[in-house]
């Protein structure tokens, strides 16, 4: 079976061109918004599954630099994760990632379509993302209906998170994924136990690659515990 992890996303050269070429770092865009061509990947497919916007790619079809690994390498455990999850949640069950090229192309498409969505804004001059906060609010500042269209904003203002808010997020962050570990291995009686969701998400993850070490990052727990738990579930390690 594919690992998901090493599966290589897919994009339209011309959302490559007009938007992913003009906003990353990497190619000397003229605004420099991301750093990586995969953040700006990132940002599109949110948009896409916010909007529940779903769009089939059509040629010619841009080279695949990156994959879910690239993002795990780059300090992108929580983006990598945030797709998979949302990738599940729209395929309604965790038998997606039995197929794990099947998961790969439903995120391709909502990131498609969100490609498609940023595009139709810049052409109507509604916003040119030509700073980071632009960025965020396109994701922060629209609410969807569940069928994936936009409300109407009523006012900026209400949308916009104070700084001190930020000030506060930052100094109550999670521990660091060791620190998080070394808990977990100090309290034994408490890092053995595991919900219903845990359990699923912990097969599911495994099952589509993500190696031992990955899973006692993402779940806080010990290594030991971790292969125990799969060993229950069947799978020999």
């Amino acid at each position: 079976m594919d690992n998901i992890f090493e599966l290589r996303f897919s994009f339209e050269q011309k959302t490559k061109d007009d938007v992913i070429y003009k906003f990353s770092n990497k190619q000397g865009g003229d605004f420099n918004v991301f750093s990586f061509h995969w953040q700006c990947f990132v940002w599109a497919a949110i948009i896409g599954f916010l909007r529940n916007e779903r769009r089939p790619l059509t040629p010619p079809i841009a080279d695949k630099p990156f994959s879910l690994n690239t993002m795990m390498n780059n300090h992108g455990e929580k983006d990598a994760q945030a797709l998979i999850c949302l990738a599940i949640a729209k395929a309604g069950s965790l038998d997606i990632m039995k197929n794990p090229t099947d998961a790969i192309n439903l995120i391709n498409e909502y990131a498609n379509g969100g490609f498609y969505h940023i595009m139709k804004l810049m052409e109507n001059g509604e916003n040119s993302f030509n700073d980071l906060e632009k960025v965020k609010q396109e994701i922060f500042s629209r609410n969807y209906n569940v069928d994936g269209a936009p409300l109407p904003i009523q006012s900026a203002e209400e949308y916009i998170v104070p700084e001190e808010a930020y000030s506060q997020k930052a100094t109550e962050q999670e521990p660091a994924p060791d620190e998080i570990v070394a808990t977990a291995s100090a309290s034994p009686r408490k890092s053995r136990r595991w919900t219903f969701k845990e359990e699923k998400d912990l097969v599911g993850y495994f099952q589509a690659g993500m190696t031992i070490e990955q899973l006692t990052r993402l779940f806080g727990k010990s290594e030991d515990i971790v292969k125990e738990k799969l060993m229950q579930k069947g799978f020999a390690i």
